[in-house]
């Protein structure tokens, strides 16, 4: 089965769980993963061009995205 299909199969729940399994298999070996080449352009224009919004710690900053995200899906 293609992973993209054994995915599909998942609920909401089992995806997330999916995707925090393989966060943590991924940072914990770092070393072995090369990070994509739009990374190095990304962190170079935020380098250039920082955020006037305050620093938000990391728990902050998750809440801030799934509230974006939900506020995107809810507008669909």
């Amino acid at each position: 089965m293609e992973i993209e299909a054994f995915i599909d199969t998942l609920n909401p729940e089992q995806q997330r769980a999916a995707f925090d399994l393989l966060w943590e298999r991924l940072a914990a070996d770092s070393q072995k993963l090369d990070s994509p080449a739009w990374h190095g352009d990304v962190l170079a224009y935020r380098t250039a061009n920082p955020s006037k919004e305050p620093n938000m710690s990391i728990a902050e900053a998750k809440i801030a995205v799934k509230r974006i995200i939900d506020e995107r899906r809810n507008s669909q």
